[in-house]
């Protein structure tokens, strides 16, 4: 098995994206406005998720893409021991198709996405890894291969997409899977849609956010117990790269523009008011993030607010994928623009530790390989 080695190349990550009045300001409305808005949801019930245990969530679980096959892999960020592989899957590697998927919020498993060889985008597979005992549990039925998942924050109910047979036209379902069981529970259709995308849950579990993407742009819908309706919208237009934050309030996402300077613009929905605003940026902003604890995202791109402060070629830039959860580590996808190969621009998965007044920041190279996809933060390994 390859694994790359470490690089050490330095990364500018700011202690602070916005100033403390601004940010002070943000949190205050934000709190304010979301406290109304769950108290205004019939048969909240005012519980809190089972709080993941943050010093033993500390290793990046990622994958490294094979032929025919692609590993899932646990490493732990301070490198106390040697990346492990914990389940292996056969991919369709010749169609440029590998494995995804998402850790959940509590660091015991995983969601994965696969797809067989020579089957359409609507046979994908999802399974549940276990991270400690690397069970790995296959949910019956198909699912769409280009699916998000989504975990609600008590880790017990995980969210994807499925393709129906209509005689109107594509339509797309969003299913929920109980862990424990496997059971799956449909929970909303939306047909002729471009993208139906499951984001997040609320804090409590209680209530699941989808964004769809159809003729009449881009809207926030919200499903809980059975029934969807609109939130928001968020652009007349197409969107991408969509974050919901931590305590499920807020919804960071990229609006995809015609013409102009820029082509890919950052904003934040507030879901409890409807409101979007923008993060001034004089480029294009791809990708989101929360940094543990601050009530404002931030994006990647070339106009983003994390920037590399030594690039290893001209116009390189990084996309964001998530902070661990004591704020420490960041893994990111840094392109660098300026060295192509097979001509395609390179790209490398990174593990980025965050500069501390001790020590400057460092990235780790976790693979250089096409396809290979962070999954999210895990338990460390017994």
């Amino acid at each position: 098995m390859f694994f790359p080695g470490v690089r050490r190349r330095a990364l500018h990550v700011p202690h602070a994206v916005v100033p403390f009045a601004l940010a002070s300001f943000a949190i205050l409305v934000t709190l304010l406005a979301w406290a109304a808005f769950a108290h205004s949801q019939a048969g909240f019930n005012g519980t809190s998720p089972p709080l993941p245990d943050i010093a033993s969530i500390g290793s990046v679980a990622y994958t490294i893409p094979g032929k025919d096959f692609d590993d899932l892999v646990v490493r732990p960020a301070d490198a106390s021991v040697a990346p492990q592989v914990i389940a292996t899957f056969a991919n369709s590697g010749s169609t440029g198709y590998h494995i995804h998927g998402a850790a959940s919020p509590l660091g015991d498993r995983i969601a994965v996405v696969s797809l067989d060889p020579f089957a359409t985008r609507a046979s994908g597979r999802l399974s549940l890894v276990e991270v400690n005992d690397r069970a790995v549990v296959a949910i019956e039925g198909n699912f769409d291969y280009f699916t998000r998942i989504a975990w609600s924050p008590d880790g017990a109910r995980v969210a994807a997409v499925r393709y129906l047979d209509s005689p109107s036209g594509k339509t797309q379902s969003v299913v929920e899977v109980d862990v424990e069981t496997g059971m799956i529970r449909p929970v909303a259709e939306f047909a002729d849609a471009l993208d139906v995308v499951p984001v997040g849950y609320s804090f409590d579990s209680s209530r699941l956010f989808v964004v769809v993407v159809d003729q009449k742009g881009s809207n926030l819908y919200m499903e809980r117990a059975g029934k969807s309706q609109l939130v928001a919208e968020l652009s007349p237009g197409r969107t991408r790269d969509w974050s919901l934050s931590p305590d499920g309030s807020r919804l960071a996402f990229v609006d995809i523009l015609a013409g102009g300077s820029r082509t890919f613009v950052g904003r934040t929905l507030v879901v409890a008011t409807g409101a979007v605003t923008t993060l001034p940026a004089e480029k294009d902003q791809v990708g989101s993030s929360w940094l543990p604890g601050s009530p404002i995202p931030a994006f990647g791109g070339p106009g983003g607010a994390w920037q590399l402060s030594q690039p290893d070629a001209q116009n390189a830039y990084l996309i964001p994928g998530a902070w661990s959860p004591d704020a420490n580590y960041l893994v990111a996808t840094v392109y660098a623009d300026g060295s192509e190969r097979d001509g395609r621009a390179a790209t490398s998965l990174e593990l980025v530790a965050r500069e501390t007044a001790e020590a400057q920041s460092t990235r780790t190279v976790l693979s250089e390989l096409s396809g290979a996809a962070f999954l999210g933060w895990v338990h460390n390994l017994n």
